[in-house]
């Protein structure tokens, strides 16, 4: 149930970040874009998937709904801080309250799944076969990904609240989200998924190459932000993860003969993600266009986690499953095409410097989002 919620109430976040960036709000985007939406939706989908992923179930469904009621209170404060000049009190008080409430997520997790996920590590180089080894490492992804969490909400909290340091920005905080968090479990999960949704053996090296350059860039990305040349080692490790992840989407969609209403969004997703990271390397290195800087940006918040989430969710709770109006493959696929084309027109605009584009794919997103919202909320309520 409330991996349901944190589902419907990420897609509204979602809406929010877009309609906060037609009112030119950047700062209100991403909050709602990062904190709102990725980070719940991933929050989510990691209470469905991990305590099963190993075999368990979550020690207290409870704490599940706490961890959802003081997010969305926190990310609410956040957010009104950026309008309320005299609330000096509401940036440090929302930042408790998510900080709360990622800790009650990662020691839920770590009471559920942890002593199976840590004891794979020692056993991923061992003398079981190869696809075991394989399944180990993926498994061995899972606390290392809890870990960013856990070192991004620390210094978020740190720099924020406390005061104890005040090097860290709100960027690093997004990368170690974003990259070593949601990103991670995405790449860790998705190997696993492809191969039972669509029952496509993986190619072991590439998913090697992914999870392994998945794991290491988020520390260089974070940590050393725009510092040369250990931030540049980081884009480079993330540029493998993320383009063999799209090999990989690409490598099921053309082996698999099931033809599920996710796939288009995962390979969507993953195609947006791949653009994304091959558009900023080059300025990661001194060269290229900055405007690259901004479509990069778009192409994750509004390409890569939206339509990769969207596509995974569609899986796990089939729209056809309900019986209300659009409950079909036909609306599903709509959903997902225009959030795609929302998200390409939007780049456009953002590469051209042309706002009448910009704004359309931004429309082009809502309508989307709004979309998958209403498909996906109508299921909930008729399973």
């Amino acid at each position: 149930m409330w991996t349901q919620r944190f589902t419907v109430a990420s897609v509204g976040s979602f809406v929010g970040s877009l309609l906060a960036l037609l009112g030119g709000a950047d700062e209100v985007a991403v909050l709602l874009g990062v904190f709102g939406f990725v980070c719940p939706m991933v929050f989510g989908m990691a209470y469905l998937l991990l305590p099963s992923y190993v075999g368990e179930t979550l020690v207290d469904q409870r704490l599940a709904g706490i961890h959802f009621g003081l997010a969305y209170v926190g990310v609410t404060l956040l957010v009104a801080d950026q309008f309320v000049t005299a609330g000096i009190l509401l940036r440090p008080l929302g930042v408790t309250l998510w900080t709360t409430g990622v800790l009650i997520f990662v020691g839920s997790l770590l009471a559920t799944v942890g002593p199976t996920a840590v004891s794979t590590v020692a056993g991923t180089l061992g003398e079981s076969g190869r696809s075991q080894r394989t399944t180990r490492l993926a498994t061995a992804m899972i606390p290392v990904a809890v870990g960013y969490l856990v070192v991004g909400t620390v210094a978020f909290f740190v720099t924020d609240v406390s005061r104890g340091i005040g090097t860290v920005t709100v960027a690093q905080v997004t990368h170690y989200y974003l990259t070593g968090f949601a990103a991670l479990l995405i790449y860790a999960l998705g190997t696993r998924l492809l191969t039972a949704f669509f029952h496509v053996s993986l190619p072991r090296a590439v998913v090697w190459l992914v999870l392994m350059a998945g794991a290491i860039a988020p520390a260089f990305l974070g940590t050393f932000l725009w510092i040369d040349p250990w931030f540049r080692v980081g884009g480079v490790f993330a540029t493998l993860a993320m383009l063999g992840y799209v090999g990989l989407v690409l490598f099921v969609v053309l082996k698999t003969n099931r033809r599920r209403v996710g796939i288009s969004g995962i390979a969507l997703g993953a195609i947006a993600g791949g653009t994304a990271v091959v558009s900023v390397v080059p300025v990661a290195f001194g060269f290229g266009n900055p405007m690259s800087l901004a479509v990069h940006r778009t192409l994750i918040l509004a390409g890569f986690f939206p339509l990769t989430i969207v596509g995974y969710a569609y899986l796990f709770f089939p729209i056809t499953g309900g019986q209300f109006t659009g409950a079909n493959p036909q609306t599903a696929r709509a959903t997902i095409g225009v959030l795609g084309a929302g998200v390409a027109v939007q780049s456009v605009g953002v590469a051209l410097q042309y706002e009448p584009v910009r704004v359309i794919g931004i429309l082009g997103s809502v309508i989307g989002a709004i979309g998958c919202g209403y498909l996906l909320g109508r299921r909930f309520v008729n399973s």
